[in-house]
């Protein structure tokens, strides 16, 4: 139903200075809100009574009960300020980090009121391509029954915060190297490609962003663990700004216990490139969350500031063939889908389910050649950041676990070389599994453009009658045994086990 249609129809213009908020039933109660300018009239209770009669005749309200409110709008610059301010951090956040109350001027007429926001041109073109102008004098109105002009005042003296040419701060500025003759030495994590983005040009979110420049206002935190199996432990984490001559942004990076002393050599003024993801950090400011560090110069760097990093092997398991053969009968038993071709099928668990920006803490496979599951893949994932408390509750996958398991860029190439020239499977790896092996692929220059079996399909177009399609239910309809859910290899044992069934020579799928 539309509230506002069937109000105007009914009472026409007799209430034209209410305006309907909003209706929200919660529990048992219906409770409709009408705002009205401070300069009107109040609404006497007659007025009121028959307002409220008739979204009660309009209403099926035998099982809730009604309240109707109606609230005065008051137009001040104090209240302007704050809602200004909430819509852009709710909808503008990285205009938090440049925009300043004295940079708002908020004038208020008898018919409408105009805000004028000093800025610089690079903020004034983010206005234009977020059309930032339009959003505000919308909301602004809605909250206040009164139109709104958005105007921007390109202020010779404003400058970015992060134009360093005009602000001063505690590092020299240098010119940043050549780009395209950059040399680098890894010192966390490798394959850093020397093809970094301009810090200036970051003026969102973004995953998998490569910065370089120099360092500024370096120091070490510590905080302590609140949740997980070590509760109450100590562990650090380095902050510092990253300059490039055009744009500066602020980093962060948890470090293990490992990386500690490596992170405790950098110093003031060096040249670093780095590897993370742009989030609305502390402060609502974007910040690099860094997973990947690297010196950077245009010459051979001498200096050694930590030992090669080790390369962490992932066991590769042999699994006896006739144990295959007890588990899932004759090496014929299958259609050509499964005898003709090796298949890897593998699950991945992982810090959340964004596959832009979630990071891989286990990664588990099996590989069937002829009907045969013949070997076994499995290994933790240390990533950088902590396993959200939700991800190990589900997974009962901790910190202490994965401390020691190799990075996710030594796992990458090892899943790489078992899985090549293989088909890949997995259960609902087109919308999930596969983005995540891609992404880190393509962080090492690895492309897994294999043919690709997703068990949700082949499930969908069999005759199981089923009304849901989640592995443990799949495996349960049919007969199949799912052991420890939620961990990589037992998911892809299990999926293996699906595949299996469902291509069964005479099974209709």
């Amino acid at each position: 139903m539309n509230f506002e249609a069937e109000f105007r129809k009914q009472f026409g213009d007799k209430y034209e200075n209410l305006t309907l908020k909003n209706a929200v039933i919660c529990g048992d109660v219906c409770t409709i809100t009408f705002l009205y300018p401070s300069q009107s009239e109040t609404l006497d209770a007659t007025e009121k009574a028959e307002i409220c009669d008739f979204f009660k005749a309009k209403l099926n309200l035998s099982l809730i009960s009604l309240k109707v409110k109606f609230l005065k709008v008051y137009v001040e610059e104090k209240l302007i300020r704050k809602t200004l301010s909430n819509i852009i951090s709710d909808k503008f956040k990285l205009l938090n980090s440049y925009i300043t109350d004295s940079d708002i001027h908020v004038e208020i007429t008898n018919i409408d009121c105009t805000v004028t926001f000093d800025v610089s041109p690079r903020l004034a073109q983010f206005f234009a391509d977020n059309k930032a102008s339009a959003y505000i004098a919308r909301a602004l109105k809605e909250e206040y029954l009164v139109n709104f002009n958005i105007n921007l005042n390109l202020a010779s003296d404003k400058v970015d915060e992060v134009d360093l040419d005009s602000v001063e701060v505690k590092v020299t500025a240098r010119r940043a190297p050549r780009y395209d003759v950059l040399v680098v030495k890894d010192i966390i994590g490798t394959g850093i490609l020397p093809k970094p983005e301009y810090i200036s040009s970051i003026t969102s979110p973004k995953s998998s962003v490569i910065l370089a420049g120099y360092v500024s206002e370096f120091e070490r935190k510590d905080f302590t663990i609140k949740k997980g199996a070590r509760v109450g432990q100590q562990k650090a984490y380095f902050k510092f700004n990253l300059n490039d001559g055009k744009g500066k942004i602020e980093c962060i990076y948890f470090s293990p216990n490992k990386n500690v002393a490596v992170m405790e050599a950098i110093e003031e003024h060096m040249f670093l490139l780095l590897h993370g993801d742009v989030r609305v950090g502390f402060n609502n400011k974007l910040t690099l969350y860094i997973d990947k560090i690297a010196l950077a110069s245009e010459t051979e760097q001498k200096e050694e500031i930590s030992a090669p990093r080790e390369v962490k092997k992932v066991e590769i398991e042999r699994l006896g063939a006739l144990e295959q053969d007890s588990l899932f009968g004759d090496v014929g038993r299958y259609s050509h889908k499964v005898m003709d071709r090796t298949i890897v099928v593998f699950d991945v668990e992982t810090t959340g389910l964004n596959p832009e920006i979630d990071q891989i803490i286990e990664l588990g496979a099996v590989k069937i050649e002829r009907g045969n599951i013949i070997e076994k893949f499995s290994t933790f994932v240390r990533p950088t950041i902590e396993i959200p408390y939700e991800v190990t509750e589900l997974t009962h996958i901790t910190n202490d676990m994965v401390a020691d398991a190799p990075d996710i860029e030594d796992v990458i190439k090892q899943f790489y070389d078992f899985s090549k020239d293989c088909v890949l499977c997995g259960h609902n790896i087109i919308n999930f599994d596969i983005k995540f092996i891609r992404r880190f692929g393509n962080l090492q220059n690895l492309e897994f453009n294999n043919a690709i079996i997703d068990t949700l399909n082949e499930v969908r177009v069999s005759h199981l009658k089923i009304s849901r399609f989640n592995l443990g239910t799949v495996t349960k309809a049919l007969g199949i045994e799912l052991k420890g859910a939620h961990r990589a290899w037992n998911d892809a044992f299990a999926t293996a086990q699906v595949l299996l069934k469902l291509n069964e020579v005479g099974r209709k799928i």
